[in-house]
């Protein structure tokens, strides 16, 4: 009977443990370095124990293809075992630090505005295959360019900002994001989860609890004969038949590197493939972070679930804009306003998740990409100094929803002071600076290619060592579903090629 070994116990290697199962495995062990299961699938409980948060996955993406989504919404219909799940859908309100709101505005119509610019990319890039790729921010750039004398002093200004709302899609900041792979059309709604520590479960009850082996570091992966040795950094050693690799990108490419000493780092021999080094070579990985701040009790309004403040804007910009004869000195000019401008809050978007709408919850998430992510993980959990980042931003989206500024009472008794948003608790991820982890989700900066990483994770190392996660699929990348797809093919392809 086959022995397979699978590092790591995200979604991926779970569901491939519950498909062997399904298949009549019994001799699988799963390898874990946390001392938890569910990988970047992370739920925690709020200071009251009561709420919950996720603090990595947070939706079910491309409804309308969702293998994972189609099997959790046949299961709440049946007997309600699923992670609930709703449809957030929701008009983003975009808040200016100066103009205040400036969506869906009768007059600057910046909506219009950034789905233009979405199929100006489109027919940049995948309508004709000669041009070379750029940051997503020089796109932009050109875009205004090339439609300035069509565009207002309001749109030219702000417009692009709203456009930087996907760099909370991506975890990049548009100067290092490619342009031709910022955008995508998800396949149907999205819908949120709530939460997906119901779904880790539920999956992980499909195989037997003593597969999974916490806290156990895997690190050399040894091809021997038909065999393949895999020995972790207690010093034991297991020999297996097969291997299913799902740790993230992000830590499989330290393999490349000469330290061994790195956390994380697994040692292949032999080395990793040609094809595998030039797939990791060839794309680049996201810092996507969030942070909750919890209060008391709900002051703001709950007209919408999605909140998105814009970097700041000046008329500078316009006068730049307006006043440019070529594009080159353009990107320059603005480049040496930008490096000009102070450092603070306000100089990157935020994507703020509303729970008081989504299900009465009293807290703000907010979403951050590098280089904010590193930054705030860098503070290590100091509250004090993650609210004075986030303060001027809380307070304009508090005046904004008719409420009074926030009231810092984590660390005393504050009582209840007219209006005002009394701040509770305080909760970071670290996926940055987590050595499993080392960063979110696969992200394209310019240049990239990430069919060569999918062509390579789906044909393996050789036919004993194999690749699962979101990294390897096409279809569902940067998507729990992608990841859970992927479990579920490497588990098919051992059991069509082995003997029970």
């Amino acid at each position: 009977m086959s022995r397979v070994a699978i590092i790591g116990a995200g979604i991926a290697g779970l569901k491939a443990a519950s498909t062997l199962h399904a298949k009549g495995f019994t001799q699988v062990k799963i390898f874990e370095a946390r001392d938890r299961i569910g990988g970047r699938l992370y739920t925690v409980t709020g200071f009251d124990g009561i709420r919950k948060y996720d603090m990595g996955a947070g939706w079910h993406h491309d409804t309308l293809c969702n293998g994972l989504f189609d099997e959790e919404a046949k299961l709440q219909e049946n007997d309600g075992s699923s992670a609930p799940f709703l449809f957030d859908d929701d008009f983003n309100i975009y808040i200016d630090k100066d103009y205040g709101r400036v969506d869906r505005h009768p007059e600057m119509r910046l909506e219009f505005i950034d789905r233009e610019v979405e199929k100006f990319a489109d027919m940049q890039y995948h309508q004709s295959l000669d041009i070379p790729d750029t940051s997503f921010y020089e796109l932009i750039i050109k875009y205004l360019f090339q439609k300035k004398n069509f565009l207002s002093d309001e749109q030219i200004r702000y417009a692009p900002q709203i456009c930087r709302f996907l760099e909370l899609w991506h975890g990049c900041d548009w100067k290092s994001l490619s342009a031709k792979d910022t955008y995508f059309g998800h396949q149907g709604r999205n819908a949120m989860v709530l939460n997906f520590d119901v779904l880790v479960q539920r999956i992980a009850r499909n195989f037997p609890s003593n597969w999974i082996k916490l806290n156990t570091v895997v690190n050399s992966i040894t091809r021997r004969n038909n065999e393949v040795i895999i020995t972790t950094t207690s010093g034991d050693t297991h020999v297996v038949d097969y291997v299913i690799v799902t740790i993230p990108q992000s830590v499989l490419e330290l393999s490349l590197l000469d330290n061994k000493q790195l956390n994380g780092r697994i040692e292949f021999n032999p080395p990793l493939n040609e094809k595998i080094v030039k797939g990791l070579n060839s794309i680049h990985y996201g810092s996507l972070g969030k942070v909750v701040f919890e209060f008391q009790k709900a002051t703001w309004s709950a007209e919408s679930s999605k909140i998105v403040t814009l970097a700041q804007s000046s008329r500078k910009f316009v006068e730049i804009v307006r006043n440019s004869t070529d594009i080159s000195t353009l990107v320059k000019d603005l480049s040496n306003l930008d490096n000009q401008e102070e450092e603070d809050c306000w100089k990157h978007p935020f994507y703020i998740i509303n729970f008081e709408k989504i299900n009465g919850t009293p807290s703000l998430m907010i979403l951050t990409q590098e280089p904010v992510s590193k930054y705030i993980e860098s503070l290590n959990n100091d509250y004090n100094k993650i609210f004075q980042y986030f303060e001027p931003i809380l307070n304009k989206v508090m005046s904004t929803f008719n409420s009074g500024s926030v009231v810092n009472g984590i660390d005393q008794d504050v009582s209840e002071s007219g209006n005002h948003a009394i701040l509770k608790n305080i909760i970071c991820s670290n996926w940055s600076s987590d050595p499993y982890s080392r960063g979110s989700y696969t992200a394209c900066k310019p240049g990239d290619d990430g069919w060569y990483m999918i062509v390579a994770m789906n044909e393996g190392q050789d036919s004993k060592i194999r690749f699962a996660g979101e990294h390897t699929v096409m279809d569902g990348a940067g998507c729990v579903y992608g990841a859970w797809e992927s479990g579920h093919r490497e588990a098919t392809y051992i059991a069509e090629h082995t003997t029970l």
